[in-house]
């Protein structure tokens, strides 16, 4: 991992300790959405500087392979955070749980 990686990496790490137990298999899913995020800005700025689309040698336009990559990126960071949302409930959740008995 590069250190932008890394350091991300441990802020989630840190805000998921605070939410509870962080297993094995949720230290890799906050591994590899560090990992993830990070490449996201990379090629976020990438397009703010190149665009989505370039012209190939015969005349047509055609889609950057850096869009692409950013679209599936995007994919797979939708399906971590919900893996991860999913392990840990909400706060929201958490308060509801706990006033749940005065409402009954």
């Amino acid at each position: 991992m590069a250190r932008a990686q890394q350091a991300r990496y441990l802020e989630l790490l840190n805000e998921y300790m605070m939410r509870g137990e962080v297993t094995s298999e949720l230290k890799s899913l906050m591994k590899t959405l560090a990992c993830i995020e990070i490449e996201e800005d990379n090629l976020q700025a990438y397009i703010n500087k190149h665009g989505t689309c370039y012209t190939a040698p015969s005349g047509h336009n055609k889609q950057r392979p850096e869009w692409q990559q950013l679209r599936d990126n995007r994919q797979r960071k939708t399906a971590i955070v919900t893996a991860l949302n999913r392990a840990y409930p909400t706060s929201q959740k958490l308060v509801e749980d706990e006033n749940a008995e005065y409402f009954s």
